[in-house]
This record gives C-alpha cells, structure tokens and sequence, in this order.
C-alpha cells in the first residue's frame, strides 16, 4: 500500500463526496435519533441537505488550489444550510479551510491538524451558548486528540484513522454529558452526522491508499440510499465589486500634449468629485498642488478619461477589467451568474424603511390566518421548505423590499441560518430576529406589532412581551422511552412544556386537560388562551376543549384555531 503524506485537491474533493454520500445513507436514522419523540426530527435532513449545496458547488469545477476550492465549498454550504445542524455543520467546515492560506495546492498532517483545530474553534463561535455533548464535542476531542499526537502521526491515513475512531468514542460519551440523551437511549444526532461524514472520508482515503474497505455493517437498521437530490443553480462565490473596469490615473492640472491644444478648464474639486460619482463607484481622489489621482470603478472608462482630460493631460493610466480577473479567481462562475448577484445588490437600494414582518409559518391555514388577522404577507411555509436555509431567509429579507425587517421564528431550530441571512445583508438593512418557539407566540406578538408605529418602537414592544405567553404543546409519542422521567409508549400523546414531556396518555383530551392544569398551576385568570388545532383535530374535540378552558379558567378573551398544523393537534398559549 502507498503511503500518503500530503492532500491535493483532487483527493480532498473526493473524500468530501464519499463523506456526504456515507452521510445520505444514514440520514433518515439521523432523523430518528432526535430526542424528542414526535415525528419531526430532521438534524439528518438538514446535514444532507446542507453538505449537498457545498459539493454541488465544487463537484464540476477542476480547482488549482485548496483555498479556492474551500471558498467556493463554504459558501455552498452556507447559502444551503438549514436548521441549527446544518449552520453548525457548514461551519465546522469553514473553520477546517479557514487556516489553509492561498494559492496553497496541498496539505500535510501538520496543515490537517489546524484545519481541525480551525474548525473546532468557528463551530463553537457560532453558538451563542456551546453545548457539550454535541456535535461540537465531538469536532473538539478530534482537535485535541490531533494536536497532542501530531508529532507520532507518520501518514495522513494514519491521522484520519485517528480522526474517525476519536470521532466514534466521543460519540458514544455524549448520552453521559447530557442527560436528556442517557434518558433517551440515543446518542446526540448531529455528532453521529458528523462521524458519518468522516468515516465516508476515511474510506475515500482508504480506498486510494489500495487499502481494503471493510463495508460497514452497524446494527442500525440500513437506510434507504435514496438519490442525492441535486437541485442545480449556480453559485456566487464572493462579494467583490460588481463587473466593469478598475481605473486609475495622475493627471497634472493644465498640462498639454500639444502646443495647439486650447486651455485647459479650471479645476473645481467639488464639481470634479459630483461628476465622477454619476461615472462610477468605490471612488478615491488625491489633490496634492496640481496633481490629481483618482481611483474609480466604472463599466465606461472612455468617459471617465473625456472628462478628466479637459482639466489636464495624464501622467500614468491604468485600466484593469474586473470582470475577467473575478471570473478568474471564481472557476465556474459566469456572467449571467454574476448579473444575478448584482441584481440582487441593487434590491437593497432605494428601498423602503417602513417596518416588514415576515413569519415562519407551520401551514398553509396559519399563513391565511396571520395575513387575514394582520395584513402581514411575508411568510417562510416550513411545511413547504422544510427547516429554512440561508438563502431562503436572504432571499426572503429581499422581497420585503425594506430595510427594517422584523423576523418571527416559530421554532428555534431556524435560528442559525435566519443569523448567518443576516450577515450577509448590506449595513443599510435592519434584521431584528424573534425567537418564540410557537405559531401561538408569533401570533401573540404579531398581534401586538403597530403598523403604523416606529421600527424601534415595535422592536421595544415586542421585546417586552415575547415571554408574557406560556406555551405547551400536544403531539403524539413515535416510540417507547423514558423522557424527562416520564415513561412514554408508542403512539401515546405526550404533553410538551418548555421543550420538556411533562406527561403522557392515549387519550387525547384527558392528556391536554391533565398538561393544562401541570403547566398553569393555581392560576385561573387569564387575558387571553389562543388554541391552535392540528390537521386530524375533530371538531368534537375542539368542543370539549373550548367546554373545558370556560369552565376551568376565567379568561377575557378565548380564540380557538382550527388549522392544518401536522405533527401537534393542539398547540395553547395562555397569555396573563
């Protein structure tokens, strides 16, 4: 077997694709692995969803150098990652090439050793509040594991050996680190992504060494290998300045090339600058006594020098076309591409600053609802999307055509991509982001959002009140297990409080009852209960319900939902 010592770009690209090819087989066990049981975990869909954006993005380009290649995979990932996962995975990623410098062609075990100690130190930047027991454990061990063996490691498959076993042994730690997985009998989903991915790169690796790979036969159950879904779009890579010509000049005020030539124009500086600024952009001008230099980027360079020209005569021009050094530096990137971006820059201009909202909705009824009760019509469906990704939240923030957005998330796992949207938005547009975890939250505080009052106003408004609404939540149990001290079967509904299963029962108005009365205690006066009802919710049990709130709790105002939301067949806010 040969020896590797070093990784081209070429084997790098490869071991990526195996990665996420050994990932897609396991994503619907990943799925699964959600502690919760109710049947929405997604952590593997996300992950796959997310690392198939990064190789769509590299896999038809021949890079020269890892730095490029790493760019264009990073951003891949990030304009295509979805849920907290996804973010959390696409930055583990961006740390690991953060470190490799440009032009650089190869890697050796010293280079992989910072790149993972690179991507151990982003991921965990891009929480606001690290858990252990993660993902971001696992990436950490690996770091440490290299960085205290790197002397003794003779061969790069000799470290990724290292990688995925340290990999699998912190995996199999995290149940001990939190508790809510011990209890759950699973380990955490998104670090067994994450050895998914690595140990497809180990055998990508393996099989170029001429090593034997022995196919790996786990106990959990084989998952359907399902075709990697490559929705094609083209990818911009960077957000240099728009296509045209970079120029440059020294000018000297009054000179001549020709003894013939008339007089030159007086120069104002004023009226020189206000002239430049209708010709282009990114402008720079020097006077120094009756030396001019200007900077200035402009499609139409000829009428830039015809106008300079009549105040002096040049001392040095340079012209630099900046659409083909950009299309250089960004392999498989095109014009039409780089049209589109700029289209997408210029939406930012011009725009309004009256305040937007745009709301995460679970259903098509509940996006009626919002736009029927508050004329809100920027809506992010999730039961069409799936979790969102960055770029539907950037593309979203766009539509609204203003500069003063308000974004409700109905659930927390939107968060990181909603924050890495934002990001890449111009200075001149405001994001203020509202996490409520609830349809029946962003309804409470969609209620309480003043279309006619400032944008500060709102957010001051907003802020105050997001907590005022306890929540709870009913959904049905998809296996046995012991959550949060409470044993649960299979197909039983669960009551759901502050991301805790308080209790559980097959019958679902007793449990709803029973969940009611664990989550408000001795209080019995409320200003307002909102009820939002599931997709398979009767309208007997909306009846017994609505029977049961009047006769428990005294309330000024009780709005009951009947709405298409999957998975929860009542989801209650009692607000005080």
């Amino acid at each position: 077997m040969k020896k590797i010592l070093s990784i081209n770009v070429p084997l790098l690209k490869h071991m990526l694709i195996k990665g996420v090819e050994n990932l897609a087989k396991k994503y619907k066990y990943i799925d699964e692995l959600n502690v919760f049981p109710v049947p929405d975990g997604d952590t593997g869909t996300n992950m796959k969803i997310t690392l198939e954006g990064g190789i769509d993005s590299v896999k038809e380009i021949d890079f020269e150098d890892l730095f490029m290649f790493g760019k264009n995979f990073n951003r891949g990932l990030l304009m295509n990652a979805r849920g907290n996962s996804g973010v959390i995975t696409s930055q583990i990623f961006k740390g690991f090439f953060k470190t490799i410098p440009e032009s650089k062609k190869e890697i050796n075990i010293e280079d992989i050793v910072e790149c993972f100690k690179g991507a151990k130190e982003i991921a965990y930047k891009a929480v606001m509040n690290p858990v252990e027991g993660t993902i971001l454990t696992v990436i950490r061990v690996i770091s440490e594991v290299l960085l205290r063996n790197k002397n003794n490691i003779k061969t790069i498959d000799e470290l990724m050996d290292m990688v995925v076993v340290t990999a699998e042994e912190t995996l199999s730690t995290t149940p001990n680190i939190l508790p809510e997985l011990k209890e759950a009998g699973v380990v955490d989903s998104g670090g067994y992504g994450l050895c998914r991915i690595l140990e497809g790169m180990n055998e990508a690796l393996d099989q170029e060494i001429g090593k034997d790979v022995i196919e790996n036969k786990e106990k959990n159950p084989p998952i359907s290998q399902n075709k990697i879904n490559n929705e094609k779009q083209q990818k911009f890579i960077d957000n240099n300045e728009g296509f045209g010509y970079c120029n440059e000049f020294i000018m000297t005020l009054g000179s001549k090339v020709e003894l013939n030539q008339g007089n030159k124009t007086k120069f104002d500086l004023s009226y020189f600058k206000s002239q430049l600024n209708k010709m282009g952009d990114s402008i720079v001008t020097v006077v120094d006594d009756n030396i001019v230099k200007v900077h200035i980027h402009s499609p139409s360079p000829w009428k830039i020098f015809d106008f300079a020209s009549k105040y002096g005569e040049f001392n040095k021009v340079k012209v630099e076309n900046m659409t083909l050094q950009f299309l250089e530096r960004n392999p498989g990137t095109t014009l039409e591409s780089m049209n589109e971006k700029i289209n997408d820059n210029n939406a930012f201009k011009n725009i309004s600053n009256k305040p937007k909202i745009i709301v995460t909705v679970p259903s098509k009824k509940t996006a009626e609802l919002f736009d029927e009760k508050f004329d809100i019509t920027n809506f992010i469906r999730t039961d069409i999307v799936g979790n969102p990704s960055v770029d539907i939240f950037f593309k979203e923030f766009k539509k609204t055509n203003s500069s003063k957005i308000i974004l409700i998330l109905d659930d927390s796992n939107y968060l990181l991509s909603a924050q890495k949207a934002k990001e890449l938005l111009p200075k001149n547009v405001c994001v203020e982001i509202y996490n409520t975890r609830s349809v029946a939250n962003s309804y409470y505080l969609a209620l309480l959002f003043n279309h006619e009052a400032s944008y500060k106003e709102n957010i001051k408004t907003l802020w105050k009140e997001i907590k005022s609404a306890n929540v709870l939540k009913i959904s049905k149990s998809i296996k046995d297990g012991i959550f949060n001290s409470i044993k649960v079967k299979r197909g039983q509904y669960i009551g759901i409080m502050d991301k805790k299963i308080i209790n559980a029962n097959f019958d679902l108005l007793s449990l709803t009852a029973d969940t009611i009365k664990k989550m408000t205690g001795r209080s019995k006066k409320f200003d307002d209960i909102l009820v939002f009802g599931g997709d398979e919710t009767t309208k007997a049990q909306f009846k017994e319900l609505k029977e049961f709130l009047e006769k428990e709790y005294k309330v000024d105002n009780l709005e009951i939902y009947d709405t298409d939301i999957q998975n929860y067949p009542f989801i209650i806010a009692f607000i005080e």
